[in-house]
């Protein structure tokens, strides 16, 4: 299998696997919420690992909230952090997670504005202006993705910030695709430069495991919990933490600081071999998304194709056809009508997503059978 999906989910790091077993052992048992001592070395290794998930992001540890993952965290940001009267702007790309919590705030009374995008996907910030401004002063958030993940395009957060400053909104994004690598239009992810209050992050985007990731909340964005209970975590989200989850992804926010330049030097080089190796084999294919975008971000169409029935034809190949939480929906991305393609442009794409452990050799095999398959 020559695996292209790194932007549905990462390869657990062996690093990481390593610092999460010996939490997974019968002598390591102790409720990390418990006031003894198993229960104090598990809390221990917690708080080293909201640590490091605070300096990967630019935050401070007790400003990091552990989540299922970046779903729970987008939605704890959403659906917890406006007041009755609160409006939330949010933009056409969102994923899944963020679009979904629109329909019950609708419900619930909250004004809610979708901005439109570019034809590569960004974000106008004139349009995002204009959005705050009407609101007349009315408390609210801005979420806008750090990086798309079906196409890559970074969006200009700390613009995008600045005028949720000017207004005296609140600026939330979800940076789930733009903290393993450095995005090619942006330096590392810093909440404190950016300017931002909120972020979320998840664990099996970054080499971590499945089933944790974060929402980090910097004052004066305090979310409420969704759900009543134990009252951990500061109250901000109850139950009890899985301390080998915690240790993982702080690892992984460990390895991520520490590879991310060499990463995205390479994945980058990558990245672009395979467009040439596809771009030369496949006159009509089209790219989208911005050239500067993620490094390992490769989204492309090939009018005239059923993406989907023919990635069946490559079982040896791991790639999609869009955001891996729609796959087997039907529909055709959200992401690309938005920029303005057609449904039928949206059926003939291909997302593929390089990483850590991609190699050239796999890139060029990738390519080949692509070509043979697509271009027949």
């Amino acid at each position: 299998m020559i695996y292209l999906d790194h932007l549905a989910s990462t390869p657990l790091d062996p690093l990481v696997l390593e610092a999460m077993l010996p939490w997974m052992r019968p002598d390591a048992a102790g409720n990390p919420h418990a006031a003894h001592a198993a229960g104090w070395r598990a809390a221990d290794a917690i708080e080293r690992a909201r640590a490091e998930v605070a300096t990967l992001v630019g935050a401070q540890p007790g400003e990091v909230v552990f989540t299922a993952g970046a779903t729970e965290a987008n939605t704890l940001a959403l659906l917890g952090s406006l007041p009755p009267e609160g409006a939330c702007v949010v933009s056409a790309v969102e994923h899944a997670s963020v679009l979904g919590c629109l329909p019950e705030l609708r419900r619930r009374g909250h004004p809610v504005t979708v901005l439109p995008v570019d034809g590569d996907g960004r974000v106008d910030p004139a349009a995002a202006e204009r959005a705050l401004a009407s609101l007349d002063g009315t408390p609210a958030l801005l979420s806008v993705m750090a990086a798309n993940n079906e196409v890559g395009t970074v969006q200009p957060l700390a613009e995008l910030a600045e005028i949720a400053r000017r207004h005296g909104a609140l600026m939330h994004s979800d940076a789930v695709q733009a903290l393993t690598t450095r995005p090619i239009a942006m330096g590392p992810i810093d909440m404190a430069a950016l300017g931002l209050h909120g972020l979320s992050l998840s664990g099996h985007k970054m080499y971590g495991p499945m089933g944790i990731g974060a929402l980090v909340a910097r004052p004066p964005f305090r979310p409420a919990p969704l759900s009543p209970g134990g009252g951990q975590q500061r109250g901000r989200r109850p139950g009890t933490l899985p301390t080998p989850l915690c240790v993982g992804l702080g690892t992984a926010c460990r390895l991520v600081r520490e590879r991310r330049e060499s990463d995205t030097d390479r994945i980058h080089k990558l990245r672009d071999r395979l467009w040439q190796r596809l771009r030369d084999g496949l006159p009509t294919i089209r790219r989208n998304g911005a050239a500067d975008g993620l490094a390992g971000c490769l989204n492309v169409t090939l009018p005239g194709i059923d993406a989907a029935d023919r990635l069946l034809e490559l079982p040896d190949l791991a790639a999609a056809t869009g955001s891996a939480c729609h796959s087997g929906a039907g529909e055709p991305s959200h992401v690309l009508l938005a920029m303005g393609r057609s449904a039928a442009d949206a059926h003939a794409t291909l997302r593929f997503g390089l990483g850590r452990d991609t190699t050239a050799a796999e890139v060029d095999a990738a390519a080949a059978r692509l070509i043979a398959v697509l271009g027949g």
